[in-house]
């Protein structure tokens, strides 16, 4: 385990969570069928509050922690580096013990006052050591990211899921006998097993690779150590921001939950109406998302990797990793935003089994290219110190959000739609915020033509030949198997097409473990990459 490139980090925490999301999938199918309807409503209404105790656990120190590693790394200052090391996890015992304490002796009152129904308490309660454990987990996570390796993260996120989902499986089903309540705190139990299991992962990790990769770093000059408390005084300032970033974004989603019921009434829409399209909304909104797997990762490699690169004073270096992560952003949201669009209907009705979820999801399409910008410019933000700026601007998408929920909702010829328009908007303007704030840190942050013209070009005839043999196909097999292979023939068009261009390139195959280099030789020979 040595470090990696910004990008092979992407790729690998990219397909760590393709996994843990499909094994995710098969847990929210099998979940209902545990608990049934009654032990799922109790689980929604723990969700916000668990949500809301991980915020504050957490309070954004792993960012922090990840920052400040990769700056004392590039400084050469190995003391330092552990010294972060140390603080952050103390930090980390810090708020993960009271958020434990304040969930396991306060169950009762956040049950009464916040879930409203004592069903929960048990639950709550056992989600207490859950999050303290998530919390330790996190410094494992956020010092193995500032050395910019992240195969540990990878290994732990799997295994952590793998383990939560087997043992709330069992849990739920060994205490269904006793009452719906009980069954319900089978989550609970399945939470707390998954982050211990995952907490001991990093910690063997550690235990085998840290010394290792402490000898890695280069001693380039002697410096004058930092103190706990300066370290920690870092750390809190830089973690901060990200704490408050981390709760506007549900909040935005509270536009929604505020205003739709009050202005679709005032519109003339029935109550049944409004339920019904709440639905469509949120069943539109997590397909809408899901190409966000990639971003996500993607900015979760390039803090560090920019803060090395800025520590450093090596302009032309975080100009060269800023425009590969706006590249890779791109080449992933363009088309994703296509395949949404063209196949919002057939997809739709394959995966809900409501046709009516099309049409938002049609105009949540375009989100995916706003939210892919979102992630990696925030990345580089966060990177260069301006913690700050991708806070301001997410401040100032949720008003965005506000107003137009204010005004669309209330609109008979619009109604539910109105929703998906105003978050559409709303992470656009996000998005131009912060690729306008990050051209004012780093010159030619963008390249129009690798990262937008080429990628737009071969994603219009991708998408047309996605509409085209979805709609040929389904006249000789089933509709949701001509969604499923014009989507992948599609994509496979798509990349192929790119490459040509030179806007997907040999380097970026070979990020691809195993078979990355195999492939590149392949696609090489036939003609479609270029050296």
């Amino acid at each position: 385990m040595t470090k990696e490139s910004f990008l092979r980090g992407a790729v690998v925490l990219t397909l760590a969570s393709l996994v843990s999301r499909m094994i995710g999938l098969a847990y929210m199918i099998a979940l209902p069928r545990l608990i049934y309807d009654d032990g799922m409503g109790l689980y929604q209404l723990v969700k916000p509050i668990h949500y809301f105790a991980a915020v504050v656990a957490l309070a954004g120190v792993p960012v922090a922690i990840a920052k400040l590693t990769a700056e004392k790394v590039a400084l050469g200052s190995k003391r330092d580096v552990q010294r972060v090391f140390q603080v952050g996890t103390a930090l980390m015992v810090l708020s993960g013990g009271v958020v434990g304490l304040a969930l396991l002796f306060g169950a009762n009152w956040f049950a009464f006052r916040f879930a409203r129904d004592m069903g929960v308490a048990k639950t709550l309660a056992l989600l207490g050591p859950a999050c303290f454990f998530l919390a330790l987990s996190a410094a494992m996570r956020g010092f193995f990211q500032g050395l910019q390796c992240m195969t540990p993260t990878a290994v732990a996120q799997i295994i952590d899921q793998l383990v939560r989902v087997l043992v709330t499986m069992l849990a739920s089903a060994w205490l269904r006998p006793r009452g719906v309540e009980m069954a319900v705190t089978g989550i609970a139990i399945g939470f707390i097993a998954g982050e211990f299991t995952g907490w001991l992962v990093l910690v063997i990790y550690y235990a085998i690779k840290g010394q290792k990769l402490m000898l890695d770093i280069p001693e380039k000059q002697r410096q004058v150590p930092e103190s706990f408390w300066q370290i920690a005084k870092k750390i809190v300032l830089l973690a901060s921001p990200a704490v408050v970033a981390t709760i506007l974004w549900p909040v935005m989603q509270l536009a929604d939950s505020l205003l739709i019921p009050q202005r679709m009434q005032m519109a003339g829409f029935s109550p049944a109406q409004i339920r019904e399209g709440l639905g469509h909304l949120g069943m539109a909104l997590t397909l809408a998302h899901f190409p966000n797997v990639v971003t996500v990762a993607l900015a979760t490699s390039l803090v560090p990797a920019i803060s090395e690169a800025w520590a450093l004073k090596s302009k032309r270096l975080v100009q060269y990793r800023t425009q590969e992560a706006l590249r890779i952003a791109l080449i992933f949201g363009i088309p994703s935003c296509a395949a949404l669009f063209v196949l919002a209907k057939p997809l739709s009705q394959l995966l809900f089994g409501y046709v009516q979820v099309a049409a938002p999801l049609a105009i949540l399409s375009f989100g995916a290219i706003s939210l892919g910008i979102i992630q990696a410019s925030t990345g580089v933000l966060q990177g260069l110190g301006q913690m700050l700026v991708p806070v301001r601007n997410l401040a100032l998408g949720v008003v965005c959000k506000f107003l137009l929920n204010y005004y669309l909702l209330a609109q008979p010829q619009i109604g539910m739609l109105g929703a998906a328009w105003s978050t559409t908007a709303s992470w656009a303007v996000i998005a131009l915020l912060n690729l306008a704030s990050v051209y004012k840190e780093v010159d030619h942050a963008l390249s129009l033509r690798a990262s937008l013209l080429y990628p737009s070009l071969v994603t219009i005839f991708a998408a047309l030949w996605m509409y085209l043999t979805q709609d040929t196909l389904a006249y000789f097999i089933p509709e949701g198997a001509a969604s499923f292979l014009a989507l992948i023939s599609g994509f496979v068009l798509y990349f192929l097409f790119l490459m040509p261009t030179k806007s997907l390139t040999k380097r970026d195959l070979h990020l691809l473990p195993l078979f990355g280099k195999p492939l590149a030789r392949t696609l090489q020979a036939w003609g479609f990459l270029r050296s």
